[in-house]
């Protein structure tokens, strides 16, 4: 990270000072930038505003400067007003060019047998990119999962929206049952994960024929992503 962002460290620590956030986890962080610096995506969905906003912000600035005609930009999201206050205060000058925080109160979005939560609020734009973090995904009857990518595959213009998942185990495991192992993997002992989904495999109206069972009695989905 400190060789592809040399200034990055000295730019979490300034943020810090005006904000409490807990944080990203390294690994999610560096999946993200890798990916980032790599597929150069043209429109980046933040679900969850925090530190994790200057890394992404700082990767985007970083292709910019190598090449004047990338022009990537980040919609950050925030459920909670009291964090989003603080994040549109702590948000370096530098970055508001590239980075569009946004107010967007939880909702609770349920497709097909899967019952989660995401951002209400979305800017409609062709993401090509999601970092999954926010927002709170527990509620009375227990732990759901961040939907965000969901709502992005309905309306992107994109053929291909990738994206990292910060903890959220749950979400990882959703998408890998919706798109299969791998269109979206996750490591565990990292608790981040990868994924990588065509947006015309989202599908919400499975029967029984789109599953097939192995002859130990494990069930599947049929219908995969091409990759």
């Amino acid at each position: 990270m400190r060789k592809a962002l040399p200034n990055l460290m000295a730019e979490l620590k300034d943020y810090s000072k005006g904000s409490d956030t807990t944080g990203t986890q390294w690994t999610t962080l560096w999946f993200a930038v890798r990916e980032i610096l790599k597929h150069r995506p043209a429109c980046i969905l933040e679900c969850g505003t925090g530190a994790s906003t200057i890394v992404l912000a700082s990767a985007v600035k970083k292709l910019k400067a190598e090449d004047p005609s990338y022009d990537g930009h980040i919609v950050s999201m925030e459920s909670v007003k009291e964090w989003y206050d603080t994040a549109q205060g702590c948000l370096p000058e530098k970055y508001r060019d590239v980075v569009e925080i946004v107010l967007g109160p939880r909702e609770k979005y349920e497709i097909g047998m899967f019952r989660g939560y995401l951002h209400g609020n979305i800017p409609r734009k062709s993401y090509d990119f999601v970092f999954l973090d926010g927002p709170s995904f527990a509620d009375e009857k227990g732990s759901a999962f961040c939907a965000d990518v969901l709502r992005v595959l309905e309306f992107t213009e994109a053929p291909v929206v990738r994206g990292v998942i910060d903890g959220r185990t749950s979400s990882g495991f959703v998408l890998q049952t919706m798109f299969g192992v791998p269109a979206a993997r996750y490591f565990l002992p990292n608790m981040a994960g990868v994924f990588e989904i065509e947006t015309a495999a989202l599908r919400s109206d499975h029967t029984s024929t789109d599953f097939g069972s192995t002859v130990m009695g494990r069930l599947y989905l049929k219908h995969r992503s091409r990759r």
